[in-house]
């Protein structure tokens, strides 16, 4: 795969694990952390991946999905979060995630969802 991956979290030192394994797999990673920035993302382009932290408030992941999904070529939308947010969870699915996982799952398989 080709293309930056965007990861969307306010947890800075869960990024130094994501940017670590990013460089170590030699992947563009890019941390976004508020609205500006993923609308810079957004305009920038190539984007192959976006991860989603759906505890990330700073940042409406779930409006930025459809206009994700509206550019050519669409990146993979992934969001992970609280095993008992249930809501989150659901809603993300209606936004049109290709994967929604609870923060296990994620951590888990975290080098290849940056692979």
């Amino acid at each position: 795969m080709t293309g930056k991956i965007l990861f969307v979290s306010n947890d800075i030192f869960f990024w130094a694990r994501v940017s670590g394994a990013a460089k170590s797999l030699g992947r563009d990673a890019v941390r976004i952390g508020d609205e500006a920035a993923m609308e810079k993302a957004f305009l920038e382009g190539g984007v192959a991946r976006v991860i989603v932290d759906l505890g990330a408030r700073s940042v409406d992941a779930l409006a930025w999905a459809a206009r994700w999904k509206g550019q050519a070529p669409v990146p993979q939308l992934i969001a992970f979060g609280s095993h008992v947010d249930e809501e989150a969870f659901a809603a993300a699915r209606e936004a049109g995630f290709d994967h929604v996982m609870a923060n296990s799952s994620f951590n888990r398989s975290l080098t290849d969802w940056l692979a």
